[in-house]
C-alpha cells in the first residue's frame, strides 16, 4: 500500500490501513524517539503517543507526499516535550544509559559524569539536529530519513522511492552536506 492509500483509508477509519502505516513507520518513528530520549521504555510509550496523534490529527496533514516527515516532526516534537516534562537532570542521567555503555566498553573509554547543564546540553544540541533535518528540501529529508533512521539501504530506497541509485547517493551526500552546514552555523553562533 502506498502512502496515499494509507492515508485515504486511515481518514476513513479502515483498521487494515492504519496497522499498515504503523507496520511501514514504527522503525522510524521509534528511531526518531529513541535517538532523543536514550530509553527504550520511553521511546516506545512516545512511539504510541505518536501513532495516537496520526489517527486523531491526520485530516491535517498537508502535504500527502511528506507523510515521513511529518511522523518525524510528531516523534521528534512529542520526544522534546516528554523529556521537558522530566526533571533535565534525568532526562540524559548518569543511570541507565551510562550504565549500558560502560558496560559495552568498560576497557575504552572513561564515562563523563553528566550534569543538569550537560542534559539540557544535550537536548538543544538534539533539538538543533531536528531542526535542521526538518529544514532540508523534501526529497533529501525522506531520503536521509529512511537512510539513518528506517535503516534503508540504497537499493531499497530506490525502489520505495522510485529514483535511481545516482540519485539517492546525491540526495544522501546533499542532505549530508547541508546538516553540515547548518549544523556549523549553529555551533559557531552558540559556542562561547
Amino acid at each position: 500500500m502506498d502512502d496515499q492509500q494509507i492515508i485515504k483509508g486511515v481518514l476513513q477509519n479502515h483498521e487494515p490501513s492504519f496497522r499498515c502505516l504503523i507496520d511501514k513507520y514504527k522503525r522510524l518513528v521509534f528511531g526518531s524517539a529513541f535517538r532523543i530520549l536514550r530509553n527504550t521504555s520511553d521511546a516506545e510509550d512516545v512511539s504510541q503517543e505518536v501513532f495516537i496523534e496520526v489517527f486523531r490529527s491526520i485530516h491535517k496533514l498537508r502535504n500527502e507526499d511528506d507523510l515521513s516527515g511529518w511522523l518525524f516532526k510528531i516523534a521528534k516534537n512529542k520526544s522534546i516535550s516528554f523529556l521537558r516534562k522530566k526533571n533535565p537532570a534525568k532526562a540524559n542521567s548518569t543511570g541507565d544509559i551510562h550504565a549500558e555503555f560502560t558496560q559495552q566498553n568498560l576497557n575504552k573509554v572513561h564515562v563523563e559524569h553528566h550534569t543538569a547543564a550537560h542534559a539540557m546540553e544535550d537536548i538543544e544540541i538534539r533539538q538543533a539536529l531536528f531542526t535542521a533535518i526538518d529544514l532540508l528540501p523534501e526529497k533529501q529529508k525522506k531520503v536521509l530519513l529512511l537512510h539513518k533512521f528506517e535503516d534503508f539501504s540504497h537499493n531499497e530506497i530506490c525502489k520505495a522511492l522510485q529514483l535511481s541509485q545516482s540519485s539517492v547517493e546525491s540526495l544522501i551526500y546533499r542532505a549530508k552536506s547541508n546538516l553540515k552546514k547548518s549544523l556549523f552555523c549553529y555551533f559557531k553562533n552558540h559556542l562561547i
